[in-house]
């Protein structure tokens, strides 16, 4: 990977603000050689007639002209390799969903959401460039491969329809082979032995979420909406096992490292439940699955009052510290507070709303929203730019 002051940037941003920001942080980053233009139009032609190679191209989310799928799809279908694989970033603010999944469709690398940091940007950047993750170029998609994890057994979302029809294939496989068994079963010979369990990774220690037979048939559901509850399944046993090793740790150091680790694995049994909503809502779901979602739901609802009560905490800190004075206000810090509010709100909706927190947490709640008000207010008030064309005719000295 080349050093980014050895690197040449096409930047297309329209808005002033913007633009002003982004290249302040690419100057923290020592990228010097950087060429400005405002509308998709123009981001296309320049590469297209560039005589000097470009190493990267960041867009404005919602850039006139298409906004940046535009361009991406310009880069990765209409332009000749090795141009059509130039690393591509995307920036904005007021990311949805359906924005996310649109540029990362249209090949673009990284993403970067407003407000953002040196070391944030620093990070994407790095990610774009360095190569690591391998360009694809299929019937449908062009781009980075989308699957950053590595680890050994790691399947990834599916995504692609290779991997739907990949699945199909092997269900039906693994359904001939079980019918096949039961077919020589009835016809006379000896049943087949029970399959041994296989041991568990929690070091002898009882774990109140069991595993059930994933190889009794059942109706309903599909093979993709049961692969994410076996994730969210084995997700809660591990947060039980961890909350098991740090109540008998003692307040080791070790305690610190797995309450961390718990904390991460709570987030993403949220994150894979909201998932599991979802596929149900749309292709149903087995009885045993059914059974297997109760269970979990009662550890999904633990870990979203644990979440929110770090949030509330770190919440209320970083807000009295900049009401007092101590902490000065940064760049669109109210737009983060409030952001990270909605984060609580979308946890309190997980544990079924706010009637069914405990009084301190509630109080909490209150406080932390009045708290985002008042910096908001204070943001408001003290951040306004002036009026600088005004003020510059008004300070100009008299002749």
């Amino acid at each position: 990977m080349k050093p980014f002051s050895a690197c040449r940037g096409l930047i297309g941003i329209a808005d002033g603000g913007l633009r002003r920001v982004l290249r302040e942080l690419l100057l923290g980053v020592k990228m010097h050689e950087i060429e400005l233009l405002g509308d998709v139009g123009a981001v296309t032609q320049a590469v297209r007639a560039s005589h000097q190679a470009f190493d990267l191209i960041i867009t404005q989310n919602d850039l006139p002209g298409g906004g940046s799928s535009a361009v991406a799809r310009c880069v990765r279908w209409d332009m000749p390799a090795p141009v059509n694989m130039l690393p591509i970033v995307t920036i904005g603010r007021d990311w949805t969903p359906e924005m996310l999944a649109e540029v990362r469709e249209a090949g673009i690398c990284e993403i970067i959401a407003m407000p953002t940091s040196l070391m944030a940007v620093q990070a994407k950047l790095v990610s774009a460039m360095d190569g690591k993750r391998p360009f694809l170029s299929t019937a449908t998609y062009r781009g980075r491969c989308r699957r950053r994890r590595s680890a050994k057994g790691y399947q990834g979302p599916f995504r692609r329809a290779e991997d739907r029809i990949a699945e199909q294939l092997n269900s039906a496989v693994e359904k001939s082979e079980r019918r096949a068994v039961r077919q020589e079963q009835q016809g006379g010979a000896l049943p087949l032995a029970p399959p041994v369990p296989p041991p568990s990774s929690g070091g002898g220690a009882r774990a109140s979420v069991r595993p059930v037979d994933t190889d009794v048939e059942e109706e309903g559901g599909d093979r993709q909406t049961r692969a994410v509850i076996d994730k969210a399944f084995v997700t809660a046993r591990l947060i039980e096992q961890l909350l098991a090793r740090i109540a008998s740790s003692g307040g080791s150091k070790e305690a610190a490292a797995m309450h961390l680790a718990v904390a991460d694995a709570e987030e993403r049994l949220i994150n894979l439940m909201a998932l599991v909503q979802m596929r149900v809502e749309q292709h149903g779901c087995s009885p045993s699955d059914i059974e297997r979602l109760r269970v979990i739901r009662k550890l999904v609802d633990a870990s979203a009052v644990s979440l929110l009560r770090t949030l509330l905490s770190r919440l209320i800190k970083s807000g009295d510290a900049i009401l007092s004075g101590r902490v000065g206000l940064s760049f669109n810090i109210g737009v983060a507070m409030q952001a990270r509010m909605s984060h609580a709100q979308f946890l309190i909706n997980v544990g079924g709303g706010l009637e069914n927190l405990d009084s301190g947490l509630r109080d909490a709640v209150a406080k932390a929203y009045d708290i985002v008000s008042q910096v908001a207010k204070k943001e408001a008030g003290t951040m306004a730019l002036r009026q600088f064309d005004d003020a510059s005719s008004s300070a100009r000295p008299r002749a």
